[in-house]
């Protein structure tokens, strides 16, 4: 059995920008080469062809229901942090998932904030098995003059920026921390 995977996205964005993103509908993504080319690039049991049919975004009427569903439930242990001094936006799970069809609406909903974000090298999401000790990268997406890219040429942490990967792991670590501070963990 797979374990969960946790999401993490960090994206510059102003709070007028951000709110605009929220208020707006999840947009359709397009079946396109950038997509085709990252889903053959992954490994998974019983792959299938990727098809527009699969491709889908969230049945949700805004962004915001969106990130309110995921934030609800309570097993995924979700975050959204705004920074208003840096125009940062932190967004992910700490459960989130394993399986790739599951997947997709949330790329989706990640490459939709291509429109809105600031252009930076900081821009990015990923996931991968934070808590297994697995170096595997099902995602990561990162935003470059305007676009939102899956990369298909990321398969392990090892492909990925050092520094970008420590900041991801020191936030997830401390976002763990506060998300746990009142649980029992026996």
């Amino acid at each position: 059995m797979s374990e969960l995977s946790s999401l993490f996205c960090k994206v510059k964005i102003t709070k007028l920008q951000l709110d605009k993103f929220l208020s707006s509908s999840p947009e359709k993504p397009e079946l396109n080469d950038n997509w085709l080319k990252w889903w053959d690039s992954r490994q998974m049991y019983s792959k299938m062809a990727l098809t527009s049919e699969l491709l889908r975004s969230y049945d949700d009427d805004t962004n915001q229901e969106v990130l309110n569903g995921w934030m609800e439930y309570k097993q995924a242990m979700a975050f959204s942090d705004y920074d208003e001094t840096a125009e940062e936006w932190h967004w992910g799970m700490m459960f989130f998932s394993e399986n790739y069809l599951e997947m997709l609406p949330m790329f989706a909903f990640i490459i939709s904030l291509e429109k809105y974000v600031s252009e930076s090298v900081e821009n990015m999401a990923i996931v991968f098995p934070f808590f297994w000790g697995d170096n595997g990268v099902h995602v990561y997406i990162h935003f470059e003059e305007g676009k939102a890219i899956l990369s298909p040429t990321v398969q392990t942490t090892y492909d990925i920026s050092p520094e970008m990967l420590t900041y991801t792991k020191e936030y997830l670590n401390k976002k763990w921390d506060d998300l746990t501070k009142d649980m029992d963990l026996d």
